[in-house]
C-alpha cells in the first residue's frame, strides 16, 4: 500500500474548501452539524478540527478521512509502477457555449454516434476550479474563430468563461451576444459607456453609449485561454 500525495490541494482549508462543493459557510455548517464561527475558523486556518470532527466532516461530505486529514489517498499500486507524480484528483468537465454545439446535421455528417450532436465538454482539475475561486456551474468553453483578438488569442483556441458576472472589469475580454452576432472583445470603461475593443487593429472598435447597453448581453468574462497547438 502506498500513499499518493495530492498535489494540487495542499492545505487543511484548501482541502475543507473543497470538500465544502460549492456550499456557502452558513450551509456547510448545518451540514457538518457545526456552527459557522467553527467553520470560519477552519478556513481561516486559525484552528483544526479534532479527529472527531474530522470524521464527521468526512462522513458528511462523503471524502476519504485520510486525504481530509493528510492530503494523502491510500491506493493499492504496483511497486514497479510507483510514479512521484501521480495523484488523484477529481476531473470537471466544462460544457461548451451552446451556440457552438453542432445541429443534427452537422453531427451526422460528422460521423457522430446515433446521428445526434456530441456532448462537447472540457475536462479541468477540480483542485484548479477551487484554487480560482470559481464555480464549476458557471464555467463554459468557446472557441475563438478569427483573428480579432490576435495575437493574444488565435483562431481555434480555446476560452474558458466566467458566465457569474456581477461587474464589469476594466480591460478584461468578454463574449457578449449583440443581436444575432457572437462578439470576443476587450472592454473598456469610458464615463458614457463602453468601447469594445479588438487587440488585432486592422478591425475597428466600437463605441457603446449607456443608452444602449441593454442591446449587449453579457454572456461572461475569459479566465483562462488555452492555446490551440496542432
Amino acid at each position: 500500500m502506498n500513499m499518493i500525495k495530492n498535489k494540487n490541494v495542499k492545505t487543511f482549508k484548501d482541502r475543507l474548501h473543497t470538500s465544502m462543493q460549492g456550499l456557502s459557510v452558513s450551509a456547510f455548517a448545518k451540514k457538518c452539524d457545526m456552527s459557522e464561527t467553527v467553520i470560519r475558523d477552519y478556513l481561516s486556518g486559525k484552528t483544526y478540527p479534532s479527529l472527531t470532527r474530522l470524521e464527521v466532516i468526512a462522513e458528511k461530505c462523503n471524502v476519504s478521512f485520510n486525504w481530509l486529514a493528510t492530503g494523502y489517498r491510500l491506493e493499492v499500486i504496483d511497486p514497479e509502477d510507483d510514479d512521484e507524480d501521480v495523484y488523484n484528483e477529481n476531473i470537471l468537465r466544462i460544457p461548451v457555449y451552446k451556440k457552438q454545439l453542432p445541429s443534427k446535421e452537422e453531427a451526422q455528417t460528422q460521423r457522430y454516434i446515433r446521428e445526434t450532436p456530441p456532448v462537447m465538454n472540457y475536462p479541468v482539475v477540480e483542485g484548479w476550479v477551487s484554487h480560482r475561486g470559481l464555480d464549476i456551474k458557471k464555467l463554459i468553453i468557446y472557441w475563438a474563430k478569427g483573428d480579432l483578438m490576435s495575437p493574444e488569442i488565435k483562431n481555434n483556441d480555446g476560452l474558458i468563461i466566467n458566465t457569474q458576472v456581477a461587474d464589469i472589469v476594466d480591460g478584461a475580454i468578454y463574449l457578449i451576444e449583440y443581436e444575432n452576432f457572437t462578439l470576443l472583445r476587450k472592454i473598456r470603461l469610458t464615463l458614457g459607456g463602453w468601447v469594445l475593443i479588438c487587440n488585432n487593429n486592422q478591425y475597428p472598435t466600437l463605441d457603446v453609449p449607456k443608452a444602449d447597453f441593454e442591446k449587449y448581453q453579457i454572456v461572461g468574462r475569459v479566465v483562462q485561454i488555452i492555446k490551440d497547438i496542432f
